[in-house]
């Protein structure tokens, strides 16, 4: 998703033509406390109950990211309902997600982080990055996340595999880098930079910029070809799309989309023969014969007020279309070209990503036992010797048919924020330290994401403390 800002002014917001002309805003900081493991001895919580949450489903979703709101809306696509909404950072813009569906990377651009969601456990964490973050890519692997800083003028590689994710590398890109795309070989990124009005190509086996590519007024949208061959870039500022050949990084053609389309965002097509620009001036998503030569448009589908993002499902068969000003997503028939569905009810609208969640058949159970330390004052040392306030210890148990699942990862989560990801041992247990005191009523939750095998379980176990102190319960 091309990272166009959006007002910070209270009230009703709305995307700014033209993106970095300048810092118009100012960012609001946020920091992230680092998870750590507790050494302490535990007893049973006075009073825990536990029981099971609906687990998450397989399927394909579609993730929009809400500006205005600093949220995360999650749509089914078997029905194109709205099932989720999860809290992020201030103004989302980028968003990308794993190849197998199970983690969410969002770019936001004024608290300088992203936000790694969970979304089976509706859960996530935030880590800082540069300033004004605005796009993100996950490598095809799911091992690395990729940054766009468009004030720090620099792209910050992320271990996205890791909770938190930590920072690997800090490139330095461009002037005003906005969206972000990764080669299908996973050795390529490349990254528009608005005000350069080039494509800068980063070699991601080292983190070294290799070169920048000269393409048209305010670069903004990136999307590689699945054969790796081309990079298709959308150009802002005049109405057109420039299309890379990756062997030589040079422009190949440049396709005229039309005046006062102000194209903002690029799909590729899974085979690779049609392009889907949504042109943000003109209200509508041009799609683009790629393999004509040369490429030409060859219809223009109407769709939102102002649309910002555009993101084909796995199979090709839709396109979900963010149109911030009127704060609609419009699902487009990539047979027919036309829009078969209009979702409304989100914030400004911006970036939008798509993935498949696969899970595997073979049922599981999932536990949950929640123990915190008997001493009262919640005060104690970190397991690197700190000392400092100490939560609860969450302890789950995971069985497939009655035995331990050994070797599979645990996340824990409490009040939609990520505490940590453990991994099951032999007997099927995985245990999170909780950092800091916690509320005296507080609700934990253990998911199991499942894999190609085994389906997903979700457990979660909520403490009266208070309540049983008082005798309440």
């Amino acid at each position: 998703m091309s990272g166009i800002a959006v007002s910070d002014t209270p009230g009703r917001g709305r995307a700014r033509r033209g993106g970095g002309g300048g810092p118009w805003w100012a960012p609001a900081r946020t920091g992230f406390a680092g998870l750590a493991l507790l050494a302490a001895a535990v007893v049973p919580s006075a009073s825990a109950t536990t029981q099971p949450v609906p687990v998450p489903a397989a399927g394909t979703f579609a993730y929009v990211a809400n500006g205005l709101a600093g949220s995360l809306s999650v749509i089914d696509t078997a029905d194109n309902t709205v099932t989720s909404t999860i809290d992020v950072g201030d103004d989302p813009n980028g968003v990308a997600v794993s190849p197998d569906g199970s983690r969410v990377f969002v770019a936001n651009r004024l608290s300088d982080t992203v936000s790694l969601v969970v979304p089976a456990a509706e859960a996530a964490l935030s880590v800082p990055v540069g300033d004004n973050p605005v796009g993100v890519a996950v490598s095809p692997d799911g091992t690395r996340a990729y940054v766009t800083n468009t004030i720090s003028n620099n792209m910050t590689v992320l271990a996205a595999d890791a909770i938190p994710p930590s920072v690997i590398a800090t490139v330095h890109v461009g002037t005003r880098p906005q969206d972000v795309a990764i080669a299908v070989n996973g050795t390529r990124a490349y990254v528009a930079n608005l005000l350069d009005g080039t494509v800068a190509v980063v070699d991601t086996t080292d983190n070294t910029l290799l070169t920048t590519v000269p393409v048209g007024q305010l670069p903004q949208g990136v999307a590689a070809s699945p054969d790796g061959t081309r990079v298709y870039v959308t150009n802002f500022g005049d109405g057109t799309l420039s299309v890379i050949e990756t062997a030589s990084n040079t422009v190949l053609s440049t396709v005229p989309l039309g005046n006062g389309t102000s194209p903002a965002d690029v799909a590729v097509s899974r085979d690779g023969s049609r392009a889907y620009v949504a042109d943000f001036g003109s209200d509508d998503v041009s799609v683009i014969d790629t393999a004509a030569n040369p490429p030409a448009v060859i219809a223009a589908v109407p769709v939102g007020e102002e649309p910002l993002g555009v993101a084909l499902t796995p199979d090709g068969s839709r396109a979900y279309v963010t149109s911030s000003m009127d704060n609609t997503v419009s699902v487009i028939d990539t047979a027919t070209r036309t829009v078969t569905d209009t979702i409304g009810g989100f914030d400004i609208p911006l970036g939008v990503a798509t993935a498949t969640r696969g899970v595997g058949g073979a049922p599981t159970s999932l536990t949950l036992t929640e123990e915190h330390r008997g001493h009262g004052n919640g005060h104690g040392r970190d397991a690197s010797g700190v000392r400092g306030e100490r939560g609860p210890t969450l302890k789950a148990r995971l069985t497939a048919g009655g035995r331990p699942l050994a070797g599979q990862s645990i996340l824990f989560a409490g009040d939609s924020h990520v505490w940590c990801t453990e991994t099951t041992d032999s007997r099927g247990r995985a245990a999170c330290v909780v950092r800091g005191k916690q509320d005296d009523d507080a609700c934990y939750t253990a998911t199991f994401p499942g894999d190609g095998t085994h389906a997903p379980a979700t457990a979660t176990t909520c403490t009266e403390r208070r309540g049983a102190v008082d005798g309440k319960r």
